[in-house]
């Protein structure tokens, strides 16, 4: 049944893997564009081919660096000090700092819209014949080109890597898990990065000029991200890894709400600027998801899997963002410039997207199934194959069929071999080696020389195969086996009638969960074991069949042989011991072939052949039995060992104690059945006795059933014997 249910499973997976690969490559073509729309509205600004820094000494800038292919390399140096541009028209525009902001909307209303005005003039400028003037007062003509593909390779193409991280990942979980409010506002905080990155992408790498209107416009576009980024990454902490109300979107509605109040206030220039209206509550948010934070931490105190995830999503998302927020948020807030520049900031964001991917493979975040993984790097193949094809066509000028077949080439020697050994090092992290499940089935399992060591060897091939942070006896039915929802605890059915259901959590000592491989290899330990049992027990039948067979012979022939010389002696002495050995035999045959008695049915046997016994004699017998000797099994030769022990023992007491009385006391702890038995006697010191074969004979049945038996003097001057048995009573 087990193997049924986990094949149709893989079939079900196997079905379903097509949409979400089919969605993915639609959404990668569509993201592909509109990254390409925004990398040509980029190379639409004009190029200088020199980056500034604000002058040291009042205004001005500082020419920092110039690019080896820029068309001022022959006009300008490096280290030049630039106080004003004009046109030759006579427009002049004096140099200043705000120029060089990269996001210039932490600016109060009255200074962005003189950036504004001063990019417009600056963009009229640079269209009529450029001259900049430097501290030095000599005028140096400038020169604008289109911007080359190289210059985008720096802070432009590393906030569009960002985004695509993000955005990717985001919505890869999503496309696979769509009905779970975790995943929605996942991707939506993914959709949002990609809708703030793109346009910060465009004015945050420029040099110098940005028109008035393109500006607006992409910085619009940008605090609308923003302020879709706080909203959705709070909701998450509301909704993962439990849900903290009945009613789940409530909050989120609520902070969707007030994003786009204050959205539209920032379009509406309501209070002195967008700090107020969206630096401010972004830092309100990240207090919120604090709160939410902690909230879920409290209600995963007793879901130690929710508890895992929880901790991961901490680590991934407050420390990824804490750059974001203490450096390039908070301090616009207190009218500061950022402390580090906005695209070193906003890596924040690929640490929050790459760590929750990594938590993919440790927690299983949104139950989200391996073969995600798969689905990413057979998706990587391709794109590789693209960029690699475009990156030859463009930069090295390869015609097309020569560009093709170099980026197969690539691909296939370096990628591929290199993914492949990324999943089999992931494989062998995660799954349980095979070779060394055999080994221990080979091991434990067929060399075993009882049913009892192969049920004491089963927990222990589980513990060693999946490592479980616990490994314990499960209470309830179970009828195959099976893996909680969660992943975190497997249940195994009992190995036959008498076997125990066993329940193992947290595997690979709580690094990782259960998964539909670990279900295949505990069904084949399993089935193994159940037929290395099956094995065991149809040898042991088959000895047990030619055991009796044995004992039916042997009480047969020599039973009747005894018989015959009970009736042929002469002396009653010879005909005693012919009863004797006749009834001898009979107790070795019921014990072969007999059935297991409870321990209280033992202990009436023993007391009533020991009282008929000591009738004959002038010897009185004490014979004590707690009231809650328990209803426990004994094998039958468990039971002819401990009584043919007490026999022996009252036979010595009558022919070598000379005593009058003997107490036979039963006492039962927890694992221990201890049976006591005195007399007042004149045996002498235990340590003086010789070693006969009733002594012998008494401790060989002792150690038979794993116990032990001690000889002392009592303090009433006679001896006592002490037999110690473990629980439960069965004979080796």
């Amino acid at each position: 049944m087990t193997r049924t249910s986990t094949t149709q499973q893989s079939t079900n997976g196997r079905r379903l893997r097509v949409a979400p690969r089919t969605f993915m490559l639609a959404v990668a073509v569509l993201v592909i564009l509109l990254t390409a729309a925004t990398t040509y509205v980029r190379l639409t600004l004009p190029w200088l081919g020199m980056d500034f820094t604000p002058a040291d000494r009042g205004a001005g800038m500082t020419v920092q660096r110039i690019a080896p292919d820029s068309p001022n390399r022959s006009l300008l140096k490096p280290g030049m000090v630039l106080r004003f541009i004009s046109s030759s028209s006579g427009e002049t525009l004096r140099l200043h700092a705000d120029l060089l902001l990269g996001e210039p909307d932490i600016l109060s209303y009255p200074r962005l819209d003189r950036f504004l005005e001063d990019q417009e003039r600056l963009g009229r400028i640079l269209r009529n014949n450029p001259v900049v003037t430097t501290d030095e007062g000599r005028q140096l003509p400038i020169r604008t080109s289109p911007t080359p593909w190289t210059s985008l390779l720096g802070s432009f193409a590393l906030q569009i890597s960002y985004a695509l991280v993000a955005f990717f990942i985001s919505v890869g979980i999503w496309v696979v898990r769509p009905g779970q409010a975790a995943t929605r506002f996942f991707a939506l905080s993914g959709l949002s990065v990609l809708i703030n990155e793109l346009p910060l992408s465009i004015y945050n790498s420029r040099e110098l000029y940005i028109s008035h209107s393109l500006f607006e416009t992409l910085s619009a576009i940008n605090h609308l991200g923003s302020l879709a980024i706080c909203a959705s990454l709070v909701s998450l902490f509301w909704v993962y890894p439990r849900r903290l109300v009945n009613r789940p979107m409530l909050v989120p509605a609520l902070l969707a709400t007030a994003g786009g109040i204050c959205w539209l206030l920032t379009l509406m220039r309501t209070g002195e600027g967008a700090r107020t209206t969206v630096y401010l509550p972004i830092l309100i948010s990240y207090g919120i998801g604090l709160v939410f934070a902690a909230l879920q931490w409290r209600a995963s105190r007793h879901h130690p899997t929710d508890r895992a995830a929880l901790k991961w999503c901490l680590l991934a998302i407050f420390t990824g963002t804490v750059m974001l927020i203490g450096m390039v948020t908070i301090p616009p807030v207190f009218g500061a410039a950022p402390l580090v520049p906005i695209a070193i900031g906003y890596s924040g964001f690929l640490m929050v997207y790459l760590g929750l991917a990594a938590g993919l493979l440790r927690y299983r975040l949104f139950d989200i199934e391996r073969w995600w993984f798969k689905t990413w790097l057979w998706f990587a193949a391709g794109l590789l194959v693209i960029l690699i094809d475009f990156a030859l066509i463009f930069f090295l000028k390869l015609a097309d069929h020569y560009a093709l077949a170099l980026s197969l080439a690539v691909s296939g020697w370096v990628y591929f071999p290199l993914r492949q050994q990324l999943w089999q090092k992931i494989s062998k992290q995660h799954g349980a080696s095979r070779e060394q499940t055999l080994q221990e089935i080979v091991d434990k399992l067929f060399s075993a020389a009882g049913e009892q060591e192969i049920s004491t060897a089963w927990p222990s091939l589980l513990k060693h195969t999946f490592q479980p942070l616990q490994l314990k006896i499960h209470d309830q039915t179970v009828e195959g086996l099976t893996i909680s929802a969660d992943g975190v605890r497997m249940l195994v059915p009992p190995l036959g009638p008498q076997g125990v259901s066993l329940m193992l959590e947290f595997p690979s000592q709580g690094g990782r969960l259960f998964s539909p491989e670990d279900l295949r290899i505990a069904d084949l330990l399993y089935n193994l074991t159940a037929k290395a049992l099956q094995g065991l027990r149809a040898r042991e039948a088959g000895a047990e069949l030619e055991r009796n067979r044995m004992m039916r012979d042997l009480h047969d022939d020599l039973g009747a042989r005894l018989l015959d010389v009970v009736y042929a002696a002469d002396s009653p002495r010879c005909r005693d011991m012919a009863l004797q050995a006749i009834e001898d035999l009979h107790g070795l045959v019921d014990t072969t072939a007999g059935q297991a008695v409870s321990l209280r049915h033992l202990c009436t046997n023993c007391e009533g052949e020991t009282r008929a016994r000591l009738n004959e004699t002038p010897l009185t017998l004490d014979w004590r039995v707690p009231e809650s000797l328990p209803e426990r099994m004994t094998s039958a030769r468990a039971s002819a060992n401990i009584t043919r022990t007490l026999r022996e023992a009252v036979t010595n007491i009558i022919r070598h104690a000379n005593a009058s009385q003997v107490k036979i006391h039963w006492q039962m702890s927890r694992h221990f059945l201890t049976i006591t038995v005195d007399d007042d006697g004149e045996g002498g010191s235990p340590t003086d006795w010789s070693t006969g074969h009733g002594t012998k004979t008494i401790r060989t049945r002792t150690r038979d059933l794993g116990g032990s038996v001690t000889w002392r003097n009592n303090r009433h001057g006679g001896c006592q014997l002490e037999i110690c048995l473990p629980m439960p009573l069965n004979s080796s």
